[in-house]
């Protein structure tokens, strides 16, 4: 388990709203990305057993019923590390390191921004566990990768760091790092670096 990072940005709200801008910085450290999830993504609480049987969860972003189907895997542009997957109660695993995946994944970014520093957040849906709850899972699972996107970007505003959108869905990297195609489907992610380069 992590522990939760220390607050030490007290910026307003609507000042913050205000000053948000899409841009690219360079490199950050793992603990700026703790930080960003530990605001955005965590398990605040358990509430319980909803639709299908499937655990309820209460996080900072929004998710279809409370079931956050969507894992982030954490993915250094700066070397060539394994990727870690983020654990909501706060942690990571880190995954199996596969050649060519942190390249692959680099190409993908300078293909949409100026560089690739910092770290991806690569959003994949566990469609299995939407699917066994809803009808019509993949409009979903869209949304909720959107809420999760601008949740983790407002709070990268908040902690002075950068945030992107990638317009990609990343199905191709997904699959390098191990992830099978027929129960998870890559939806989109978020770069995110440093203020300046």
């Amino acid at each position: 388990m992590l522990d939760p990072p220390q607050p030490t940005h007290e910026h307003a709200f609507k000042e913050m709203l205000q000053a948000r801008r899409s841009s690219v910085g360079g490199d950050i450290a793992w603990s700026d990305i703790e930080a960003v999830l530990w605001h955005s993504a965590r398990t605040v609480t358990n509430d319980g057993v909803g639709r299908a049987g499937i655990e309820i969860e209460r996080r900072p972003a929004p998710a279809a019923g409370g079931l956050h189907c969507i894992h982030i895997v954490c993915q250094m542009c700066a070397n060539d590390g394994q990727p870690r997957l983020y654990l909501p109660r706060h942690g990571f695993a880190e995954l199996n390191h596969r050649a060519g995946s942190a390249a692959l994944n680099r190409a993908e970014v300078v293909q949409l921004l100026p560089g690739a520093a910092g770290c991806t957040l690569r959003f994949v849906a566990d469609m299995d566990k939407v699917s066994a709850a809803y009808n019509n899972p993949e409009s979903l699972v869209w949304r909720d990768s959107g809420a999760l996107a601008a949740t983790i970007g407002l709070v990268a505003e908040w902690l002075d760091l950068s945030a992107n959108m990638l317009g990609i869905a990343g199905g191709e990297y997904m699959r390098s790092i191990g992830f099978p195609g027929e129960r998870f489907l890559a939806v989109g992610g978020i770069q995110i670096s440093s203020r300046s380069p």
